[in-house]
């Protein structure tokens, strides 16, 4: 057998080279994204004009030998092209795909899609009653104000008490928001105009044992002066910062924004408007590569029942093709 890997720009380009010099019965061994492009392995029977080095020496800084050599199944293909579709990113697809079929008893794509998942990603519920305060954090139209609501109507159902908290630094009326979804916890709402309100806010409400949902107002994570202010604010109170995400946007836009956000201490972050999207791998993979933990799953505009707890199998039903939001609240509790 001979083999030989290739360098290239893209999959598409090494996969021509590929076929171009050892012909069309190639098998391609194991693919992997490097700095500046990929690298393919692959092999033939045929071997034609002569022994070829299994990797040029300008390539040998990238080789890692411990790495098993991956050859493509339909099960595996399948997995990829369902988490490509949903728009993510090539390397999180193949490791997923690859980690969620290292199993050959798993034969259902679902499955090896929970199974990669669960190899690559956390999940981290919030308590119905947190163990320290709750800011919640994100990008303009992603939700945060929604997500205080219910978290506060959960709280509420489970007779555990929270605290809504609007600081309206920003003078957007974010009180009259969070009211307009809390009709029936409106007498719980404290809104809070300056920093200092919102300190002494907080001091109170600890004072009586209470916990408190902080709904800030929307940073944007590409606004050095914005993450610098959260920053700075977050190193002023004992809570916890949240992120709240959309499904929605460009893969690329919700990587780099959750990276920003993971910088100033974001642990975990509640995925948004996951009925109104029909593609969610890129803010799927955007966690993960940033290394937030998956807390709850919105799938409903509704207050009342709309967080469901992450977990790998609500998410990997999600990442099949096409499948609707409303498939997470699945067996919820």
């Amino acid at each position: 057998m001979r083999m030989k890997m290739f360098a290239a720009k893209t999959f598409q380009d090494a996969k021509a080279m590929i076929f171009a010099e050892m012909g069309k019965d190639a098998v391609i061994l194991s693919e992997r994204e490097v700095d500046g492009g990929v690298e393919v392995r692959a092999a033939t029977d045929k071997m034609g004009g002569g022994m070829v080095p299994n990797e040029p020496l300008f390539m040998s800084r990238f080789a890692d030998p411990g790495t098993p050599r991956i050859v493509d199944t339909s099960l595996r293909t399948r997995v990829k092209d369902a988490l490509s579709w949903h728009g993510a990113p090539g390397g999180f697809a193949r490791r997923i795909s690859e980690e969620g079929t290292l199993d050959p008893s798993i034969t259902d794509p679902v499955q090896a899609l929970q199974e990669g998942l669960a190899a690559q990603i956390i999940c981290d519920p919030l308590p119905i009653r947190p163990d320290r305060d709750v800011v919640l954090v994100g990008a303009p139209g992603h939700g945060r104000t929604a997500v205080a609501a219910k978290l506060t109507r959960r709280a509420a159902v489970a007779k555990a008490e929270l605290l809504p908290v609007a600081a309206d630094l920003d003078g957007t009326a974010g009180g009259a928001q969070l009211a307009a979804y809390l009709e029936l916890e409106q007498a719980q709402i404290r809104v809070t105009g300056t920093p200092d309100a919102l300190f002494q806010q907080l001091r109170e409400a600890r004072k009586l044992g209470q916990r408190c949902i902080i709904d800030l107002p929307a940073i944007v994570p590409f606004d050095s002066d914005d993450m610098a202010q959260l920053q700075d604010l977050l190193a002023a109170i004992d809570a916890e910062p949240v992120l709240v995400m959309s499904a929605e946007g460009h893969p690329d836009d919700l990587s780099e924004a959750a990276r920003s956000f993971a910088k100033v201490g974001v642990k975990r972050a509640i995925l948004t408007k996951l009925d109104a999207v029909r593609r969610r791998g890129g803010a799927v993979a955007a966690l993960s590569t940033a290394k937030i933990a998956f807390s709850h799953l919105a799938a409903t505009p509704f207050i009342g029942g709309g967080l469901v707890p992450a977990a790998p199998s609500r998410l990997a039903a999600l990442l099949l093709e096409d499948a609707p939001g409303q498939v997470a609240l699945r067996g919820a509790a």
